[in-house]
């Protein structure tokens, strides 16, 4: 049992940049892109909000755009790089949450969505449907939970600066979501399926004799009439 286990071949998942889902996927990390510049407009005059608040997430979104677009199909673990760094923007960001609880909850979290997703790109983690889940659920709370709140909270309003980040964020998660559909899995080279041949056939050599002897009486009537001394 230990021998098949280590023999057992690391899971290999790609994309197509023609899928459905993989275009959505961009569509949504451009979005987030755009939302973010938009909400944090005149937000770069501090420094450390600008580097992890907006050049972190936005320099993200671009490079995961583009492991997906130019590497999706040979080597889509390198969008594992863009996801770790968008972990690193979101604990970041968890810090200025008004719950200490809350901040714990969203870390762990985080830190599951590296390790997920990392071993799920290297094929260490042999299934893309744990992806699902870990992206969707967190989107569904985000909408229905932590923004409808918001929204009905009268005494703190969102500002339109805090809704497009809100946004920025939402468009991120479904661009993940997107990408989990996308992931096709390639199959072992144990596995591959060779075209299929057609038995040969046997043809049994024809005996030296029975040639003679079946041609050689038709020969010798037609030597016979042909023969210019024969007189009828």
């Amino acid at each position: 049992m230990e021998k098949e286990k280590k023999n057992t071949p690391r899971a290999k998942f790609f994309v197509e940049q023609q899928h459905w889902a993989v275009q959505t996927a961009i569509i949504f990390m451009a979005l987030s892109a755009v939302f973010r510049i938009v909400g944090c407009w005149g937000k770069w005059d501090e420094p450390f909000f600008a580097a992890t608040q907006i050049a972190l997430p936005l320099m993200c979104n671009i490079l995961f755009i583009l492991c997906l677009v130019l590497m999706g199909k040979k080597a889509l673990w390198l969008t594992s790089v863009p996801v770790i760094l968008g972990v690193v923007f979101f604990i970041i960001k968890s810090f200025t949450f008004d719950s200490w609880l809350h901040t714990i909850l969203c870390i762990l979290l985080y830190l599951l969505v590296a390790v997920l997703y990392t071993g799920t790109v290297f094929g260490i983690i042999r299934t893309k449907w744990l992806l699902v889940p870990l992206f969707g659920l967190p989107f569904l709370y985000h909408i229905f939970v932590e923004d409808l709140a918001a929204l009905r909270d009268s005494t703190n309003p969102v500002t339109f600066s805090a809704g497009l980040q809100e946004i920025s964020v939402l468009c991120v998660m479904l661009a993940l979501l997107f990408t989990a559909f996308a992931m096709k899995k390639k199959k072992p080279q144990t596995e591959v399926e060779l075209p299929k041949m057609k038995a040969p056939k046997v043809i049994p050599p024809k005996k030296a004799e029975e040639t003679p002897a079946t041609e050689k009486p038709e020969q010798n009537a037609k030597n016979e009439e042909n023969r210019p001394g024969d007189v009828k």
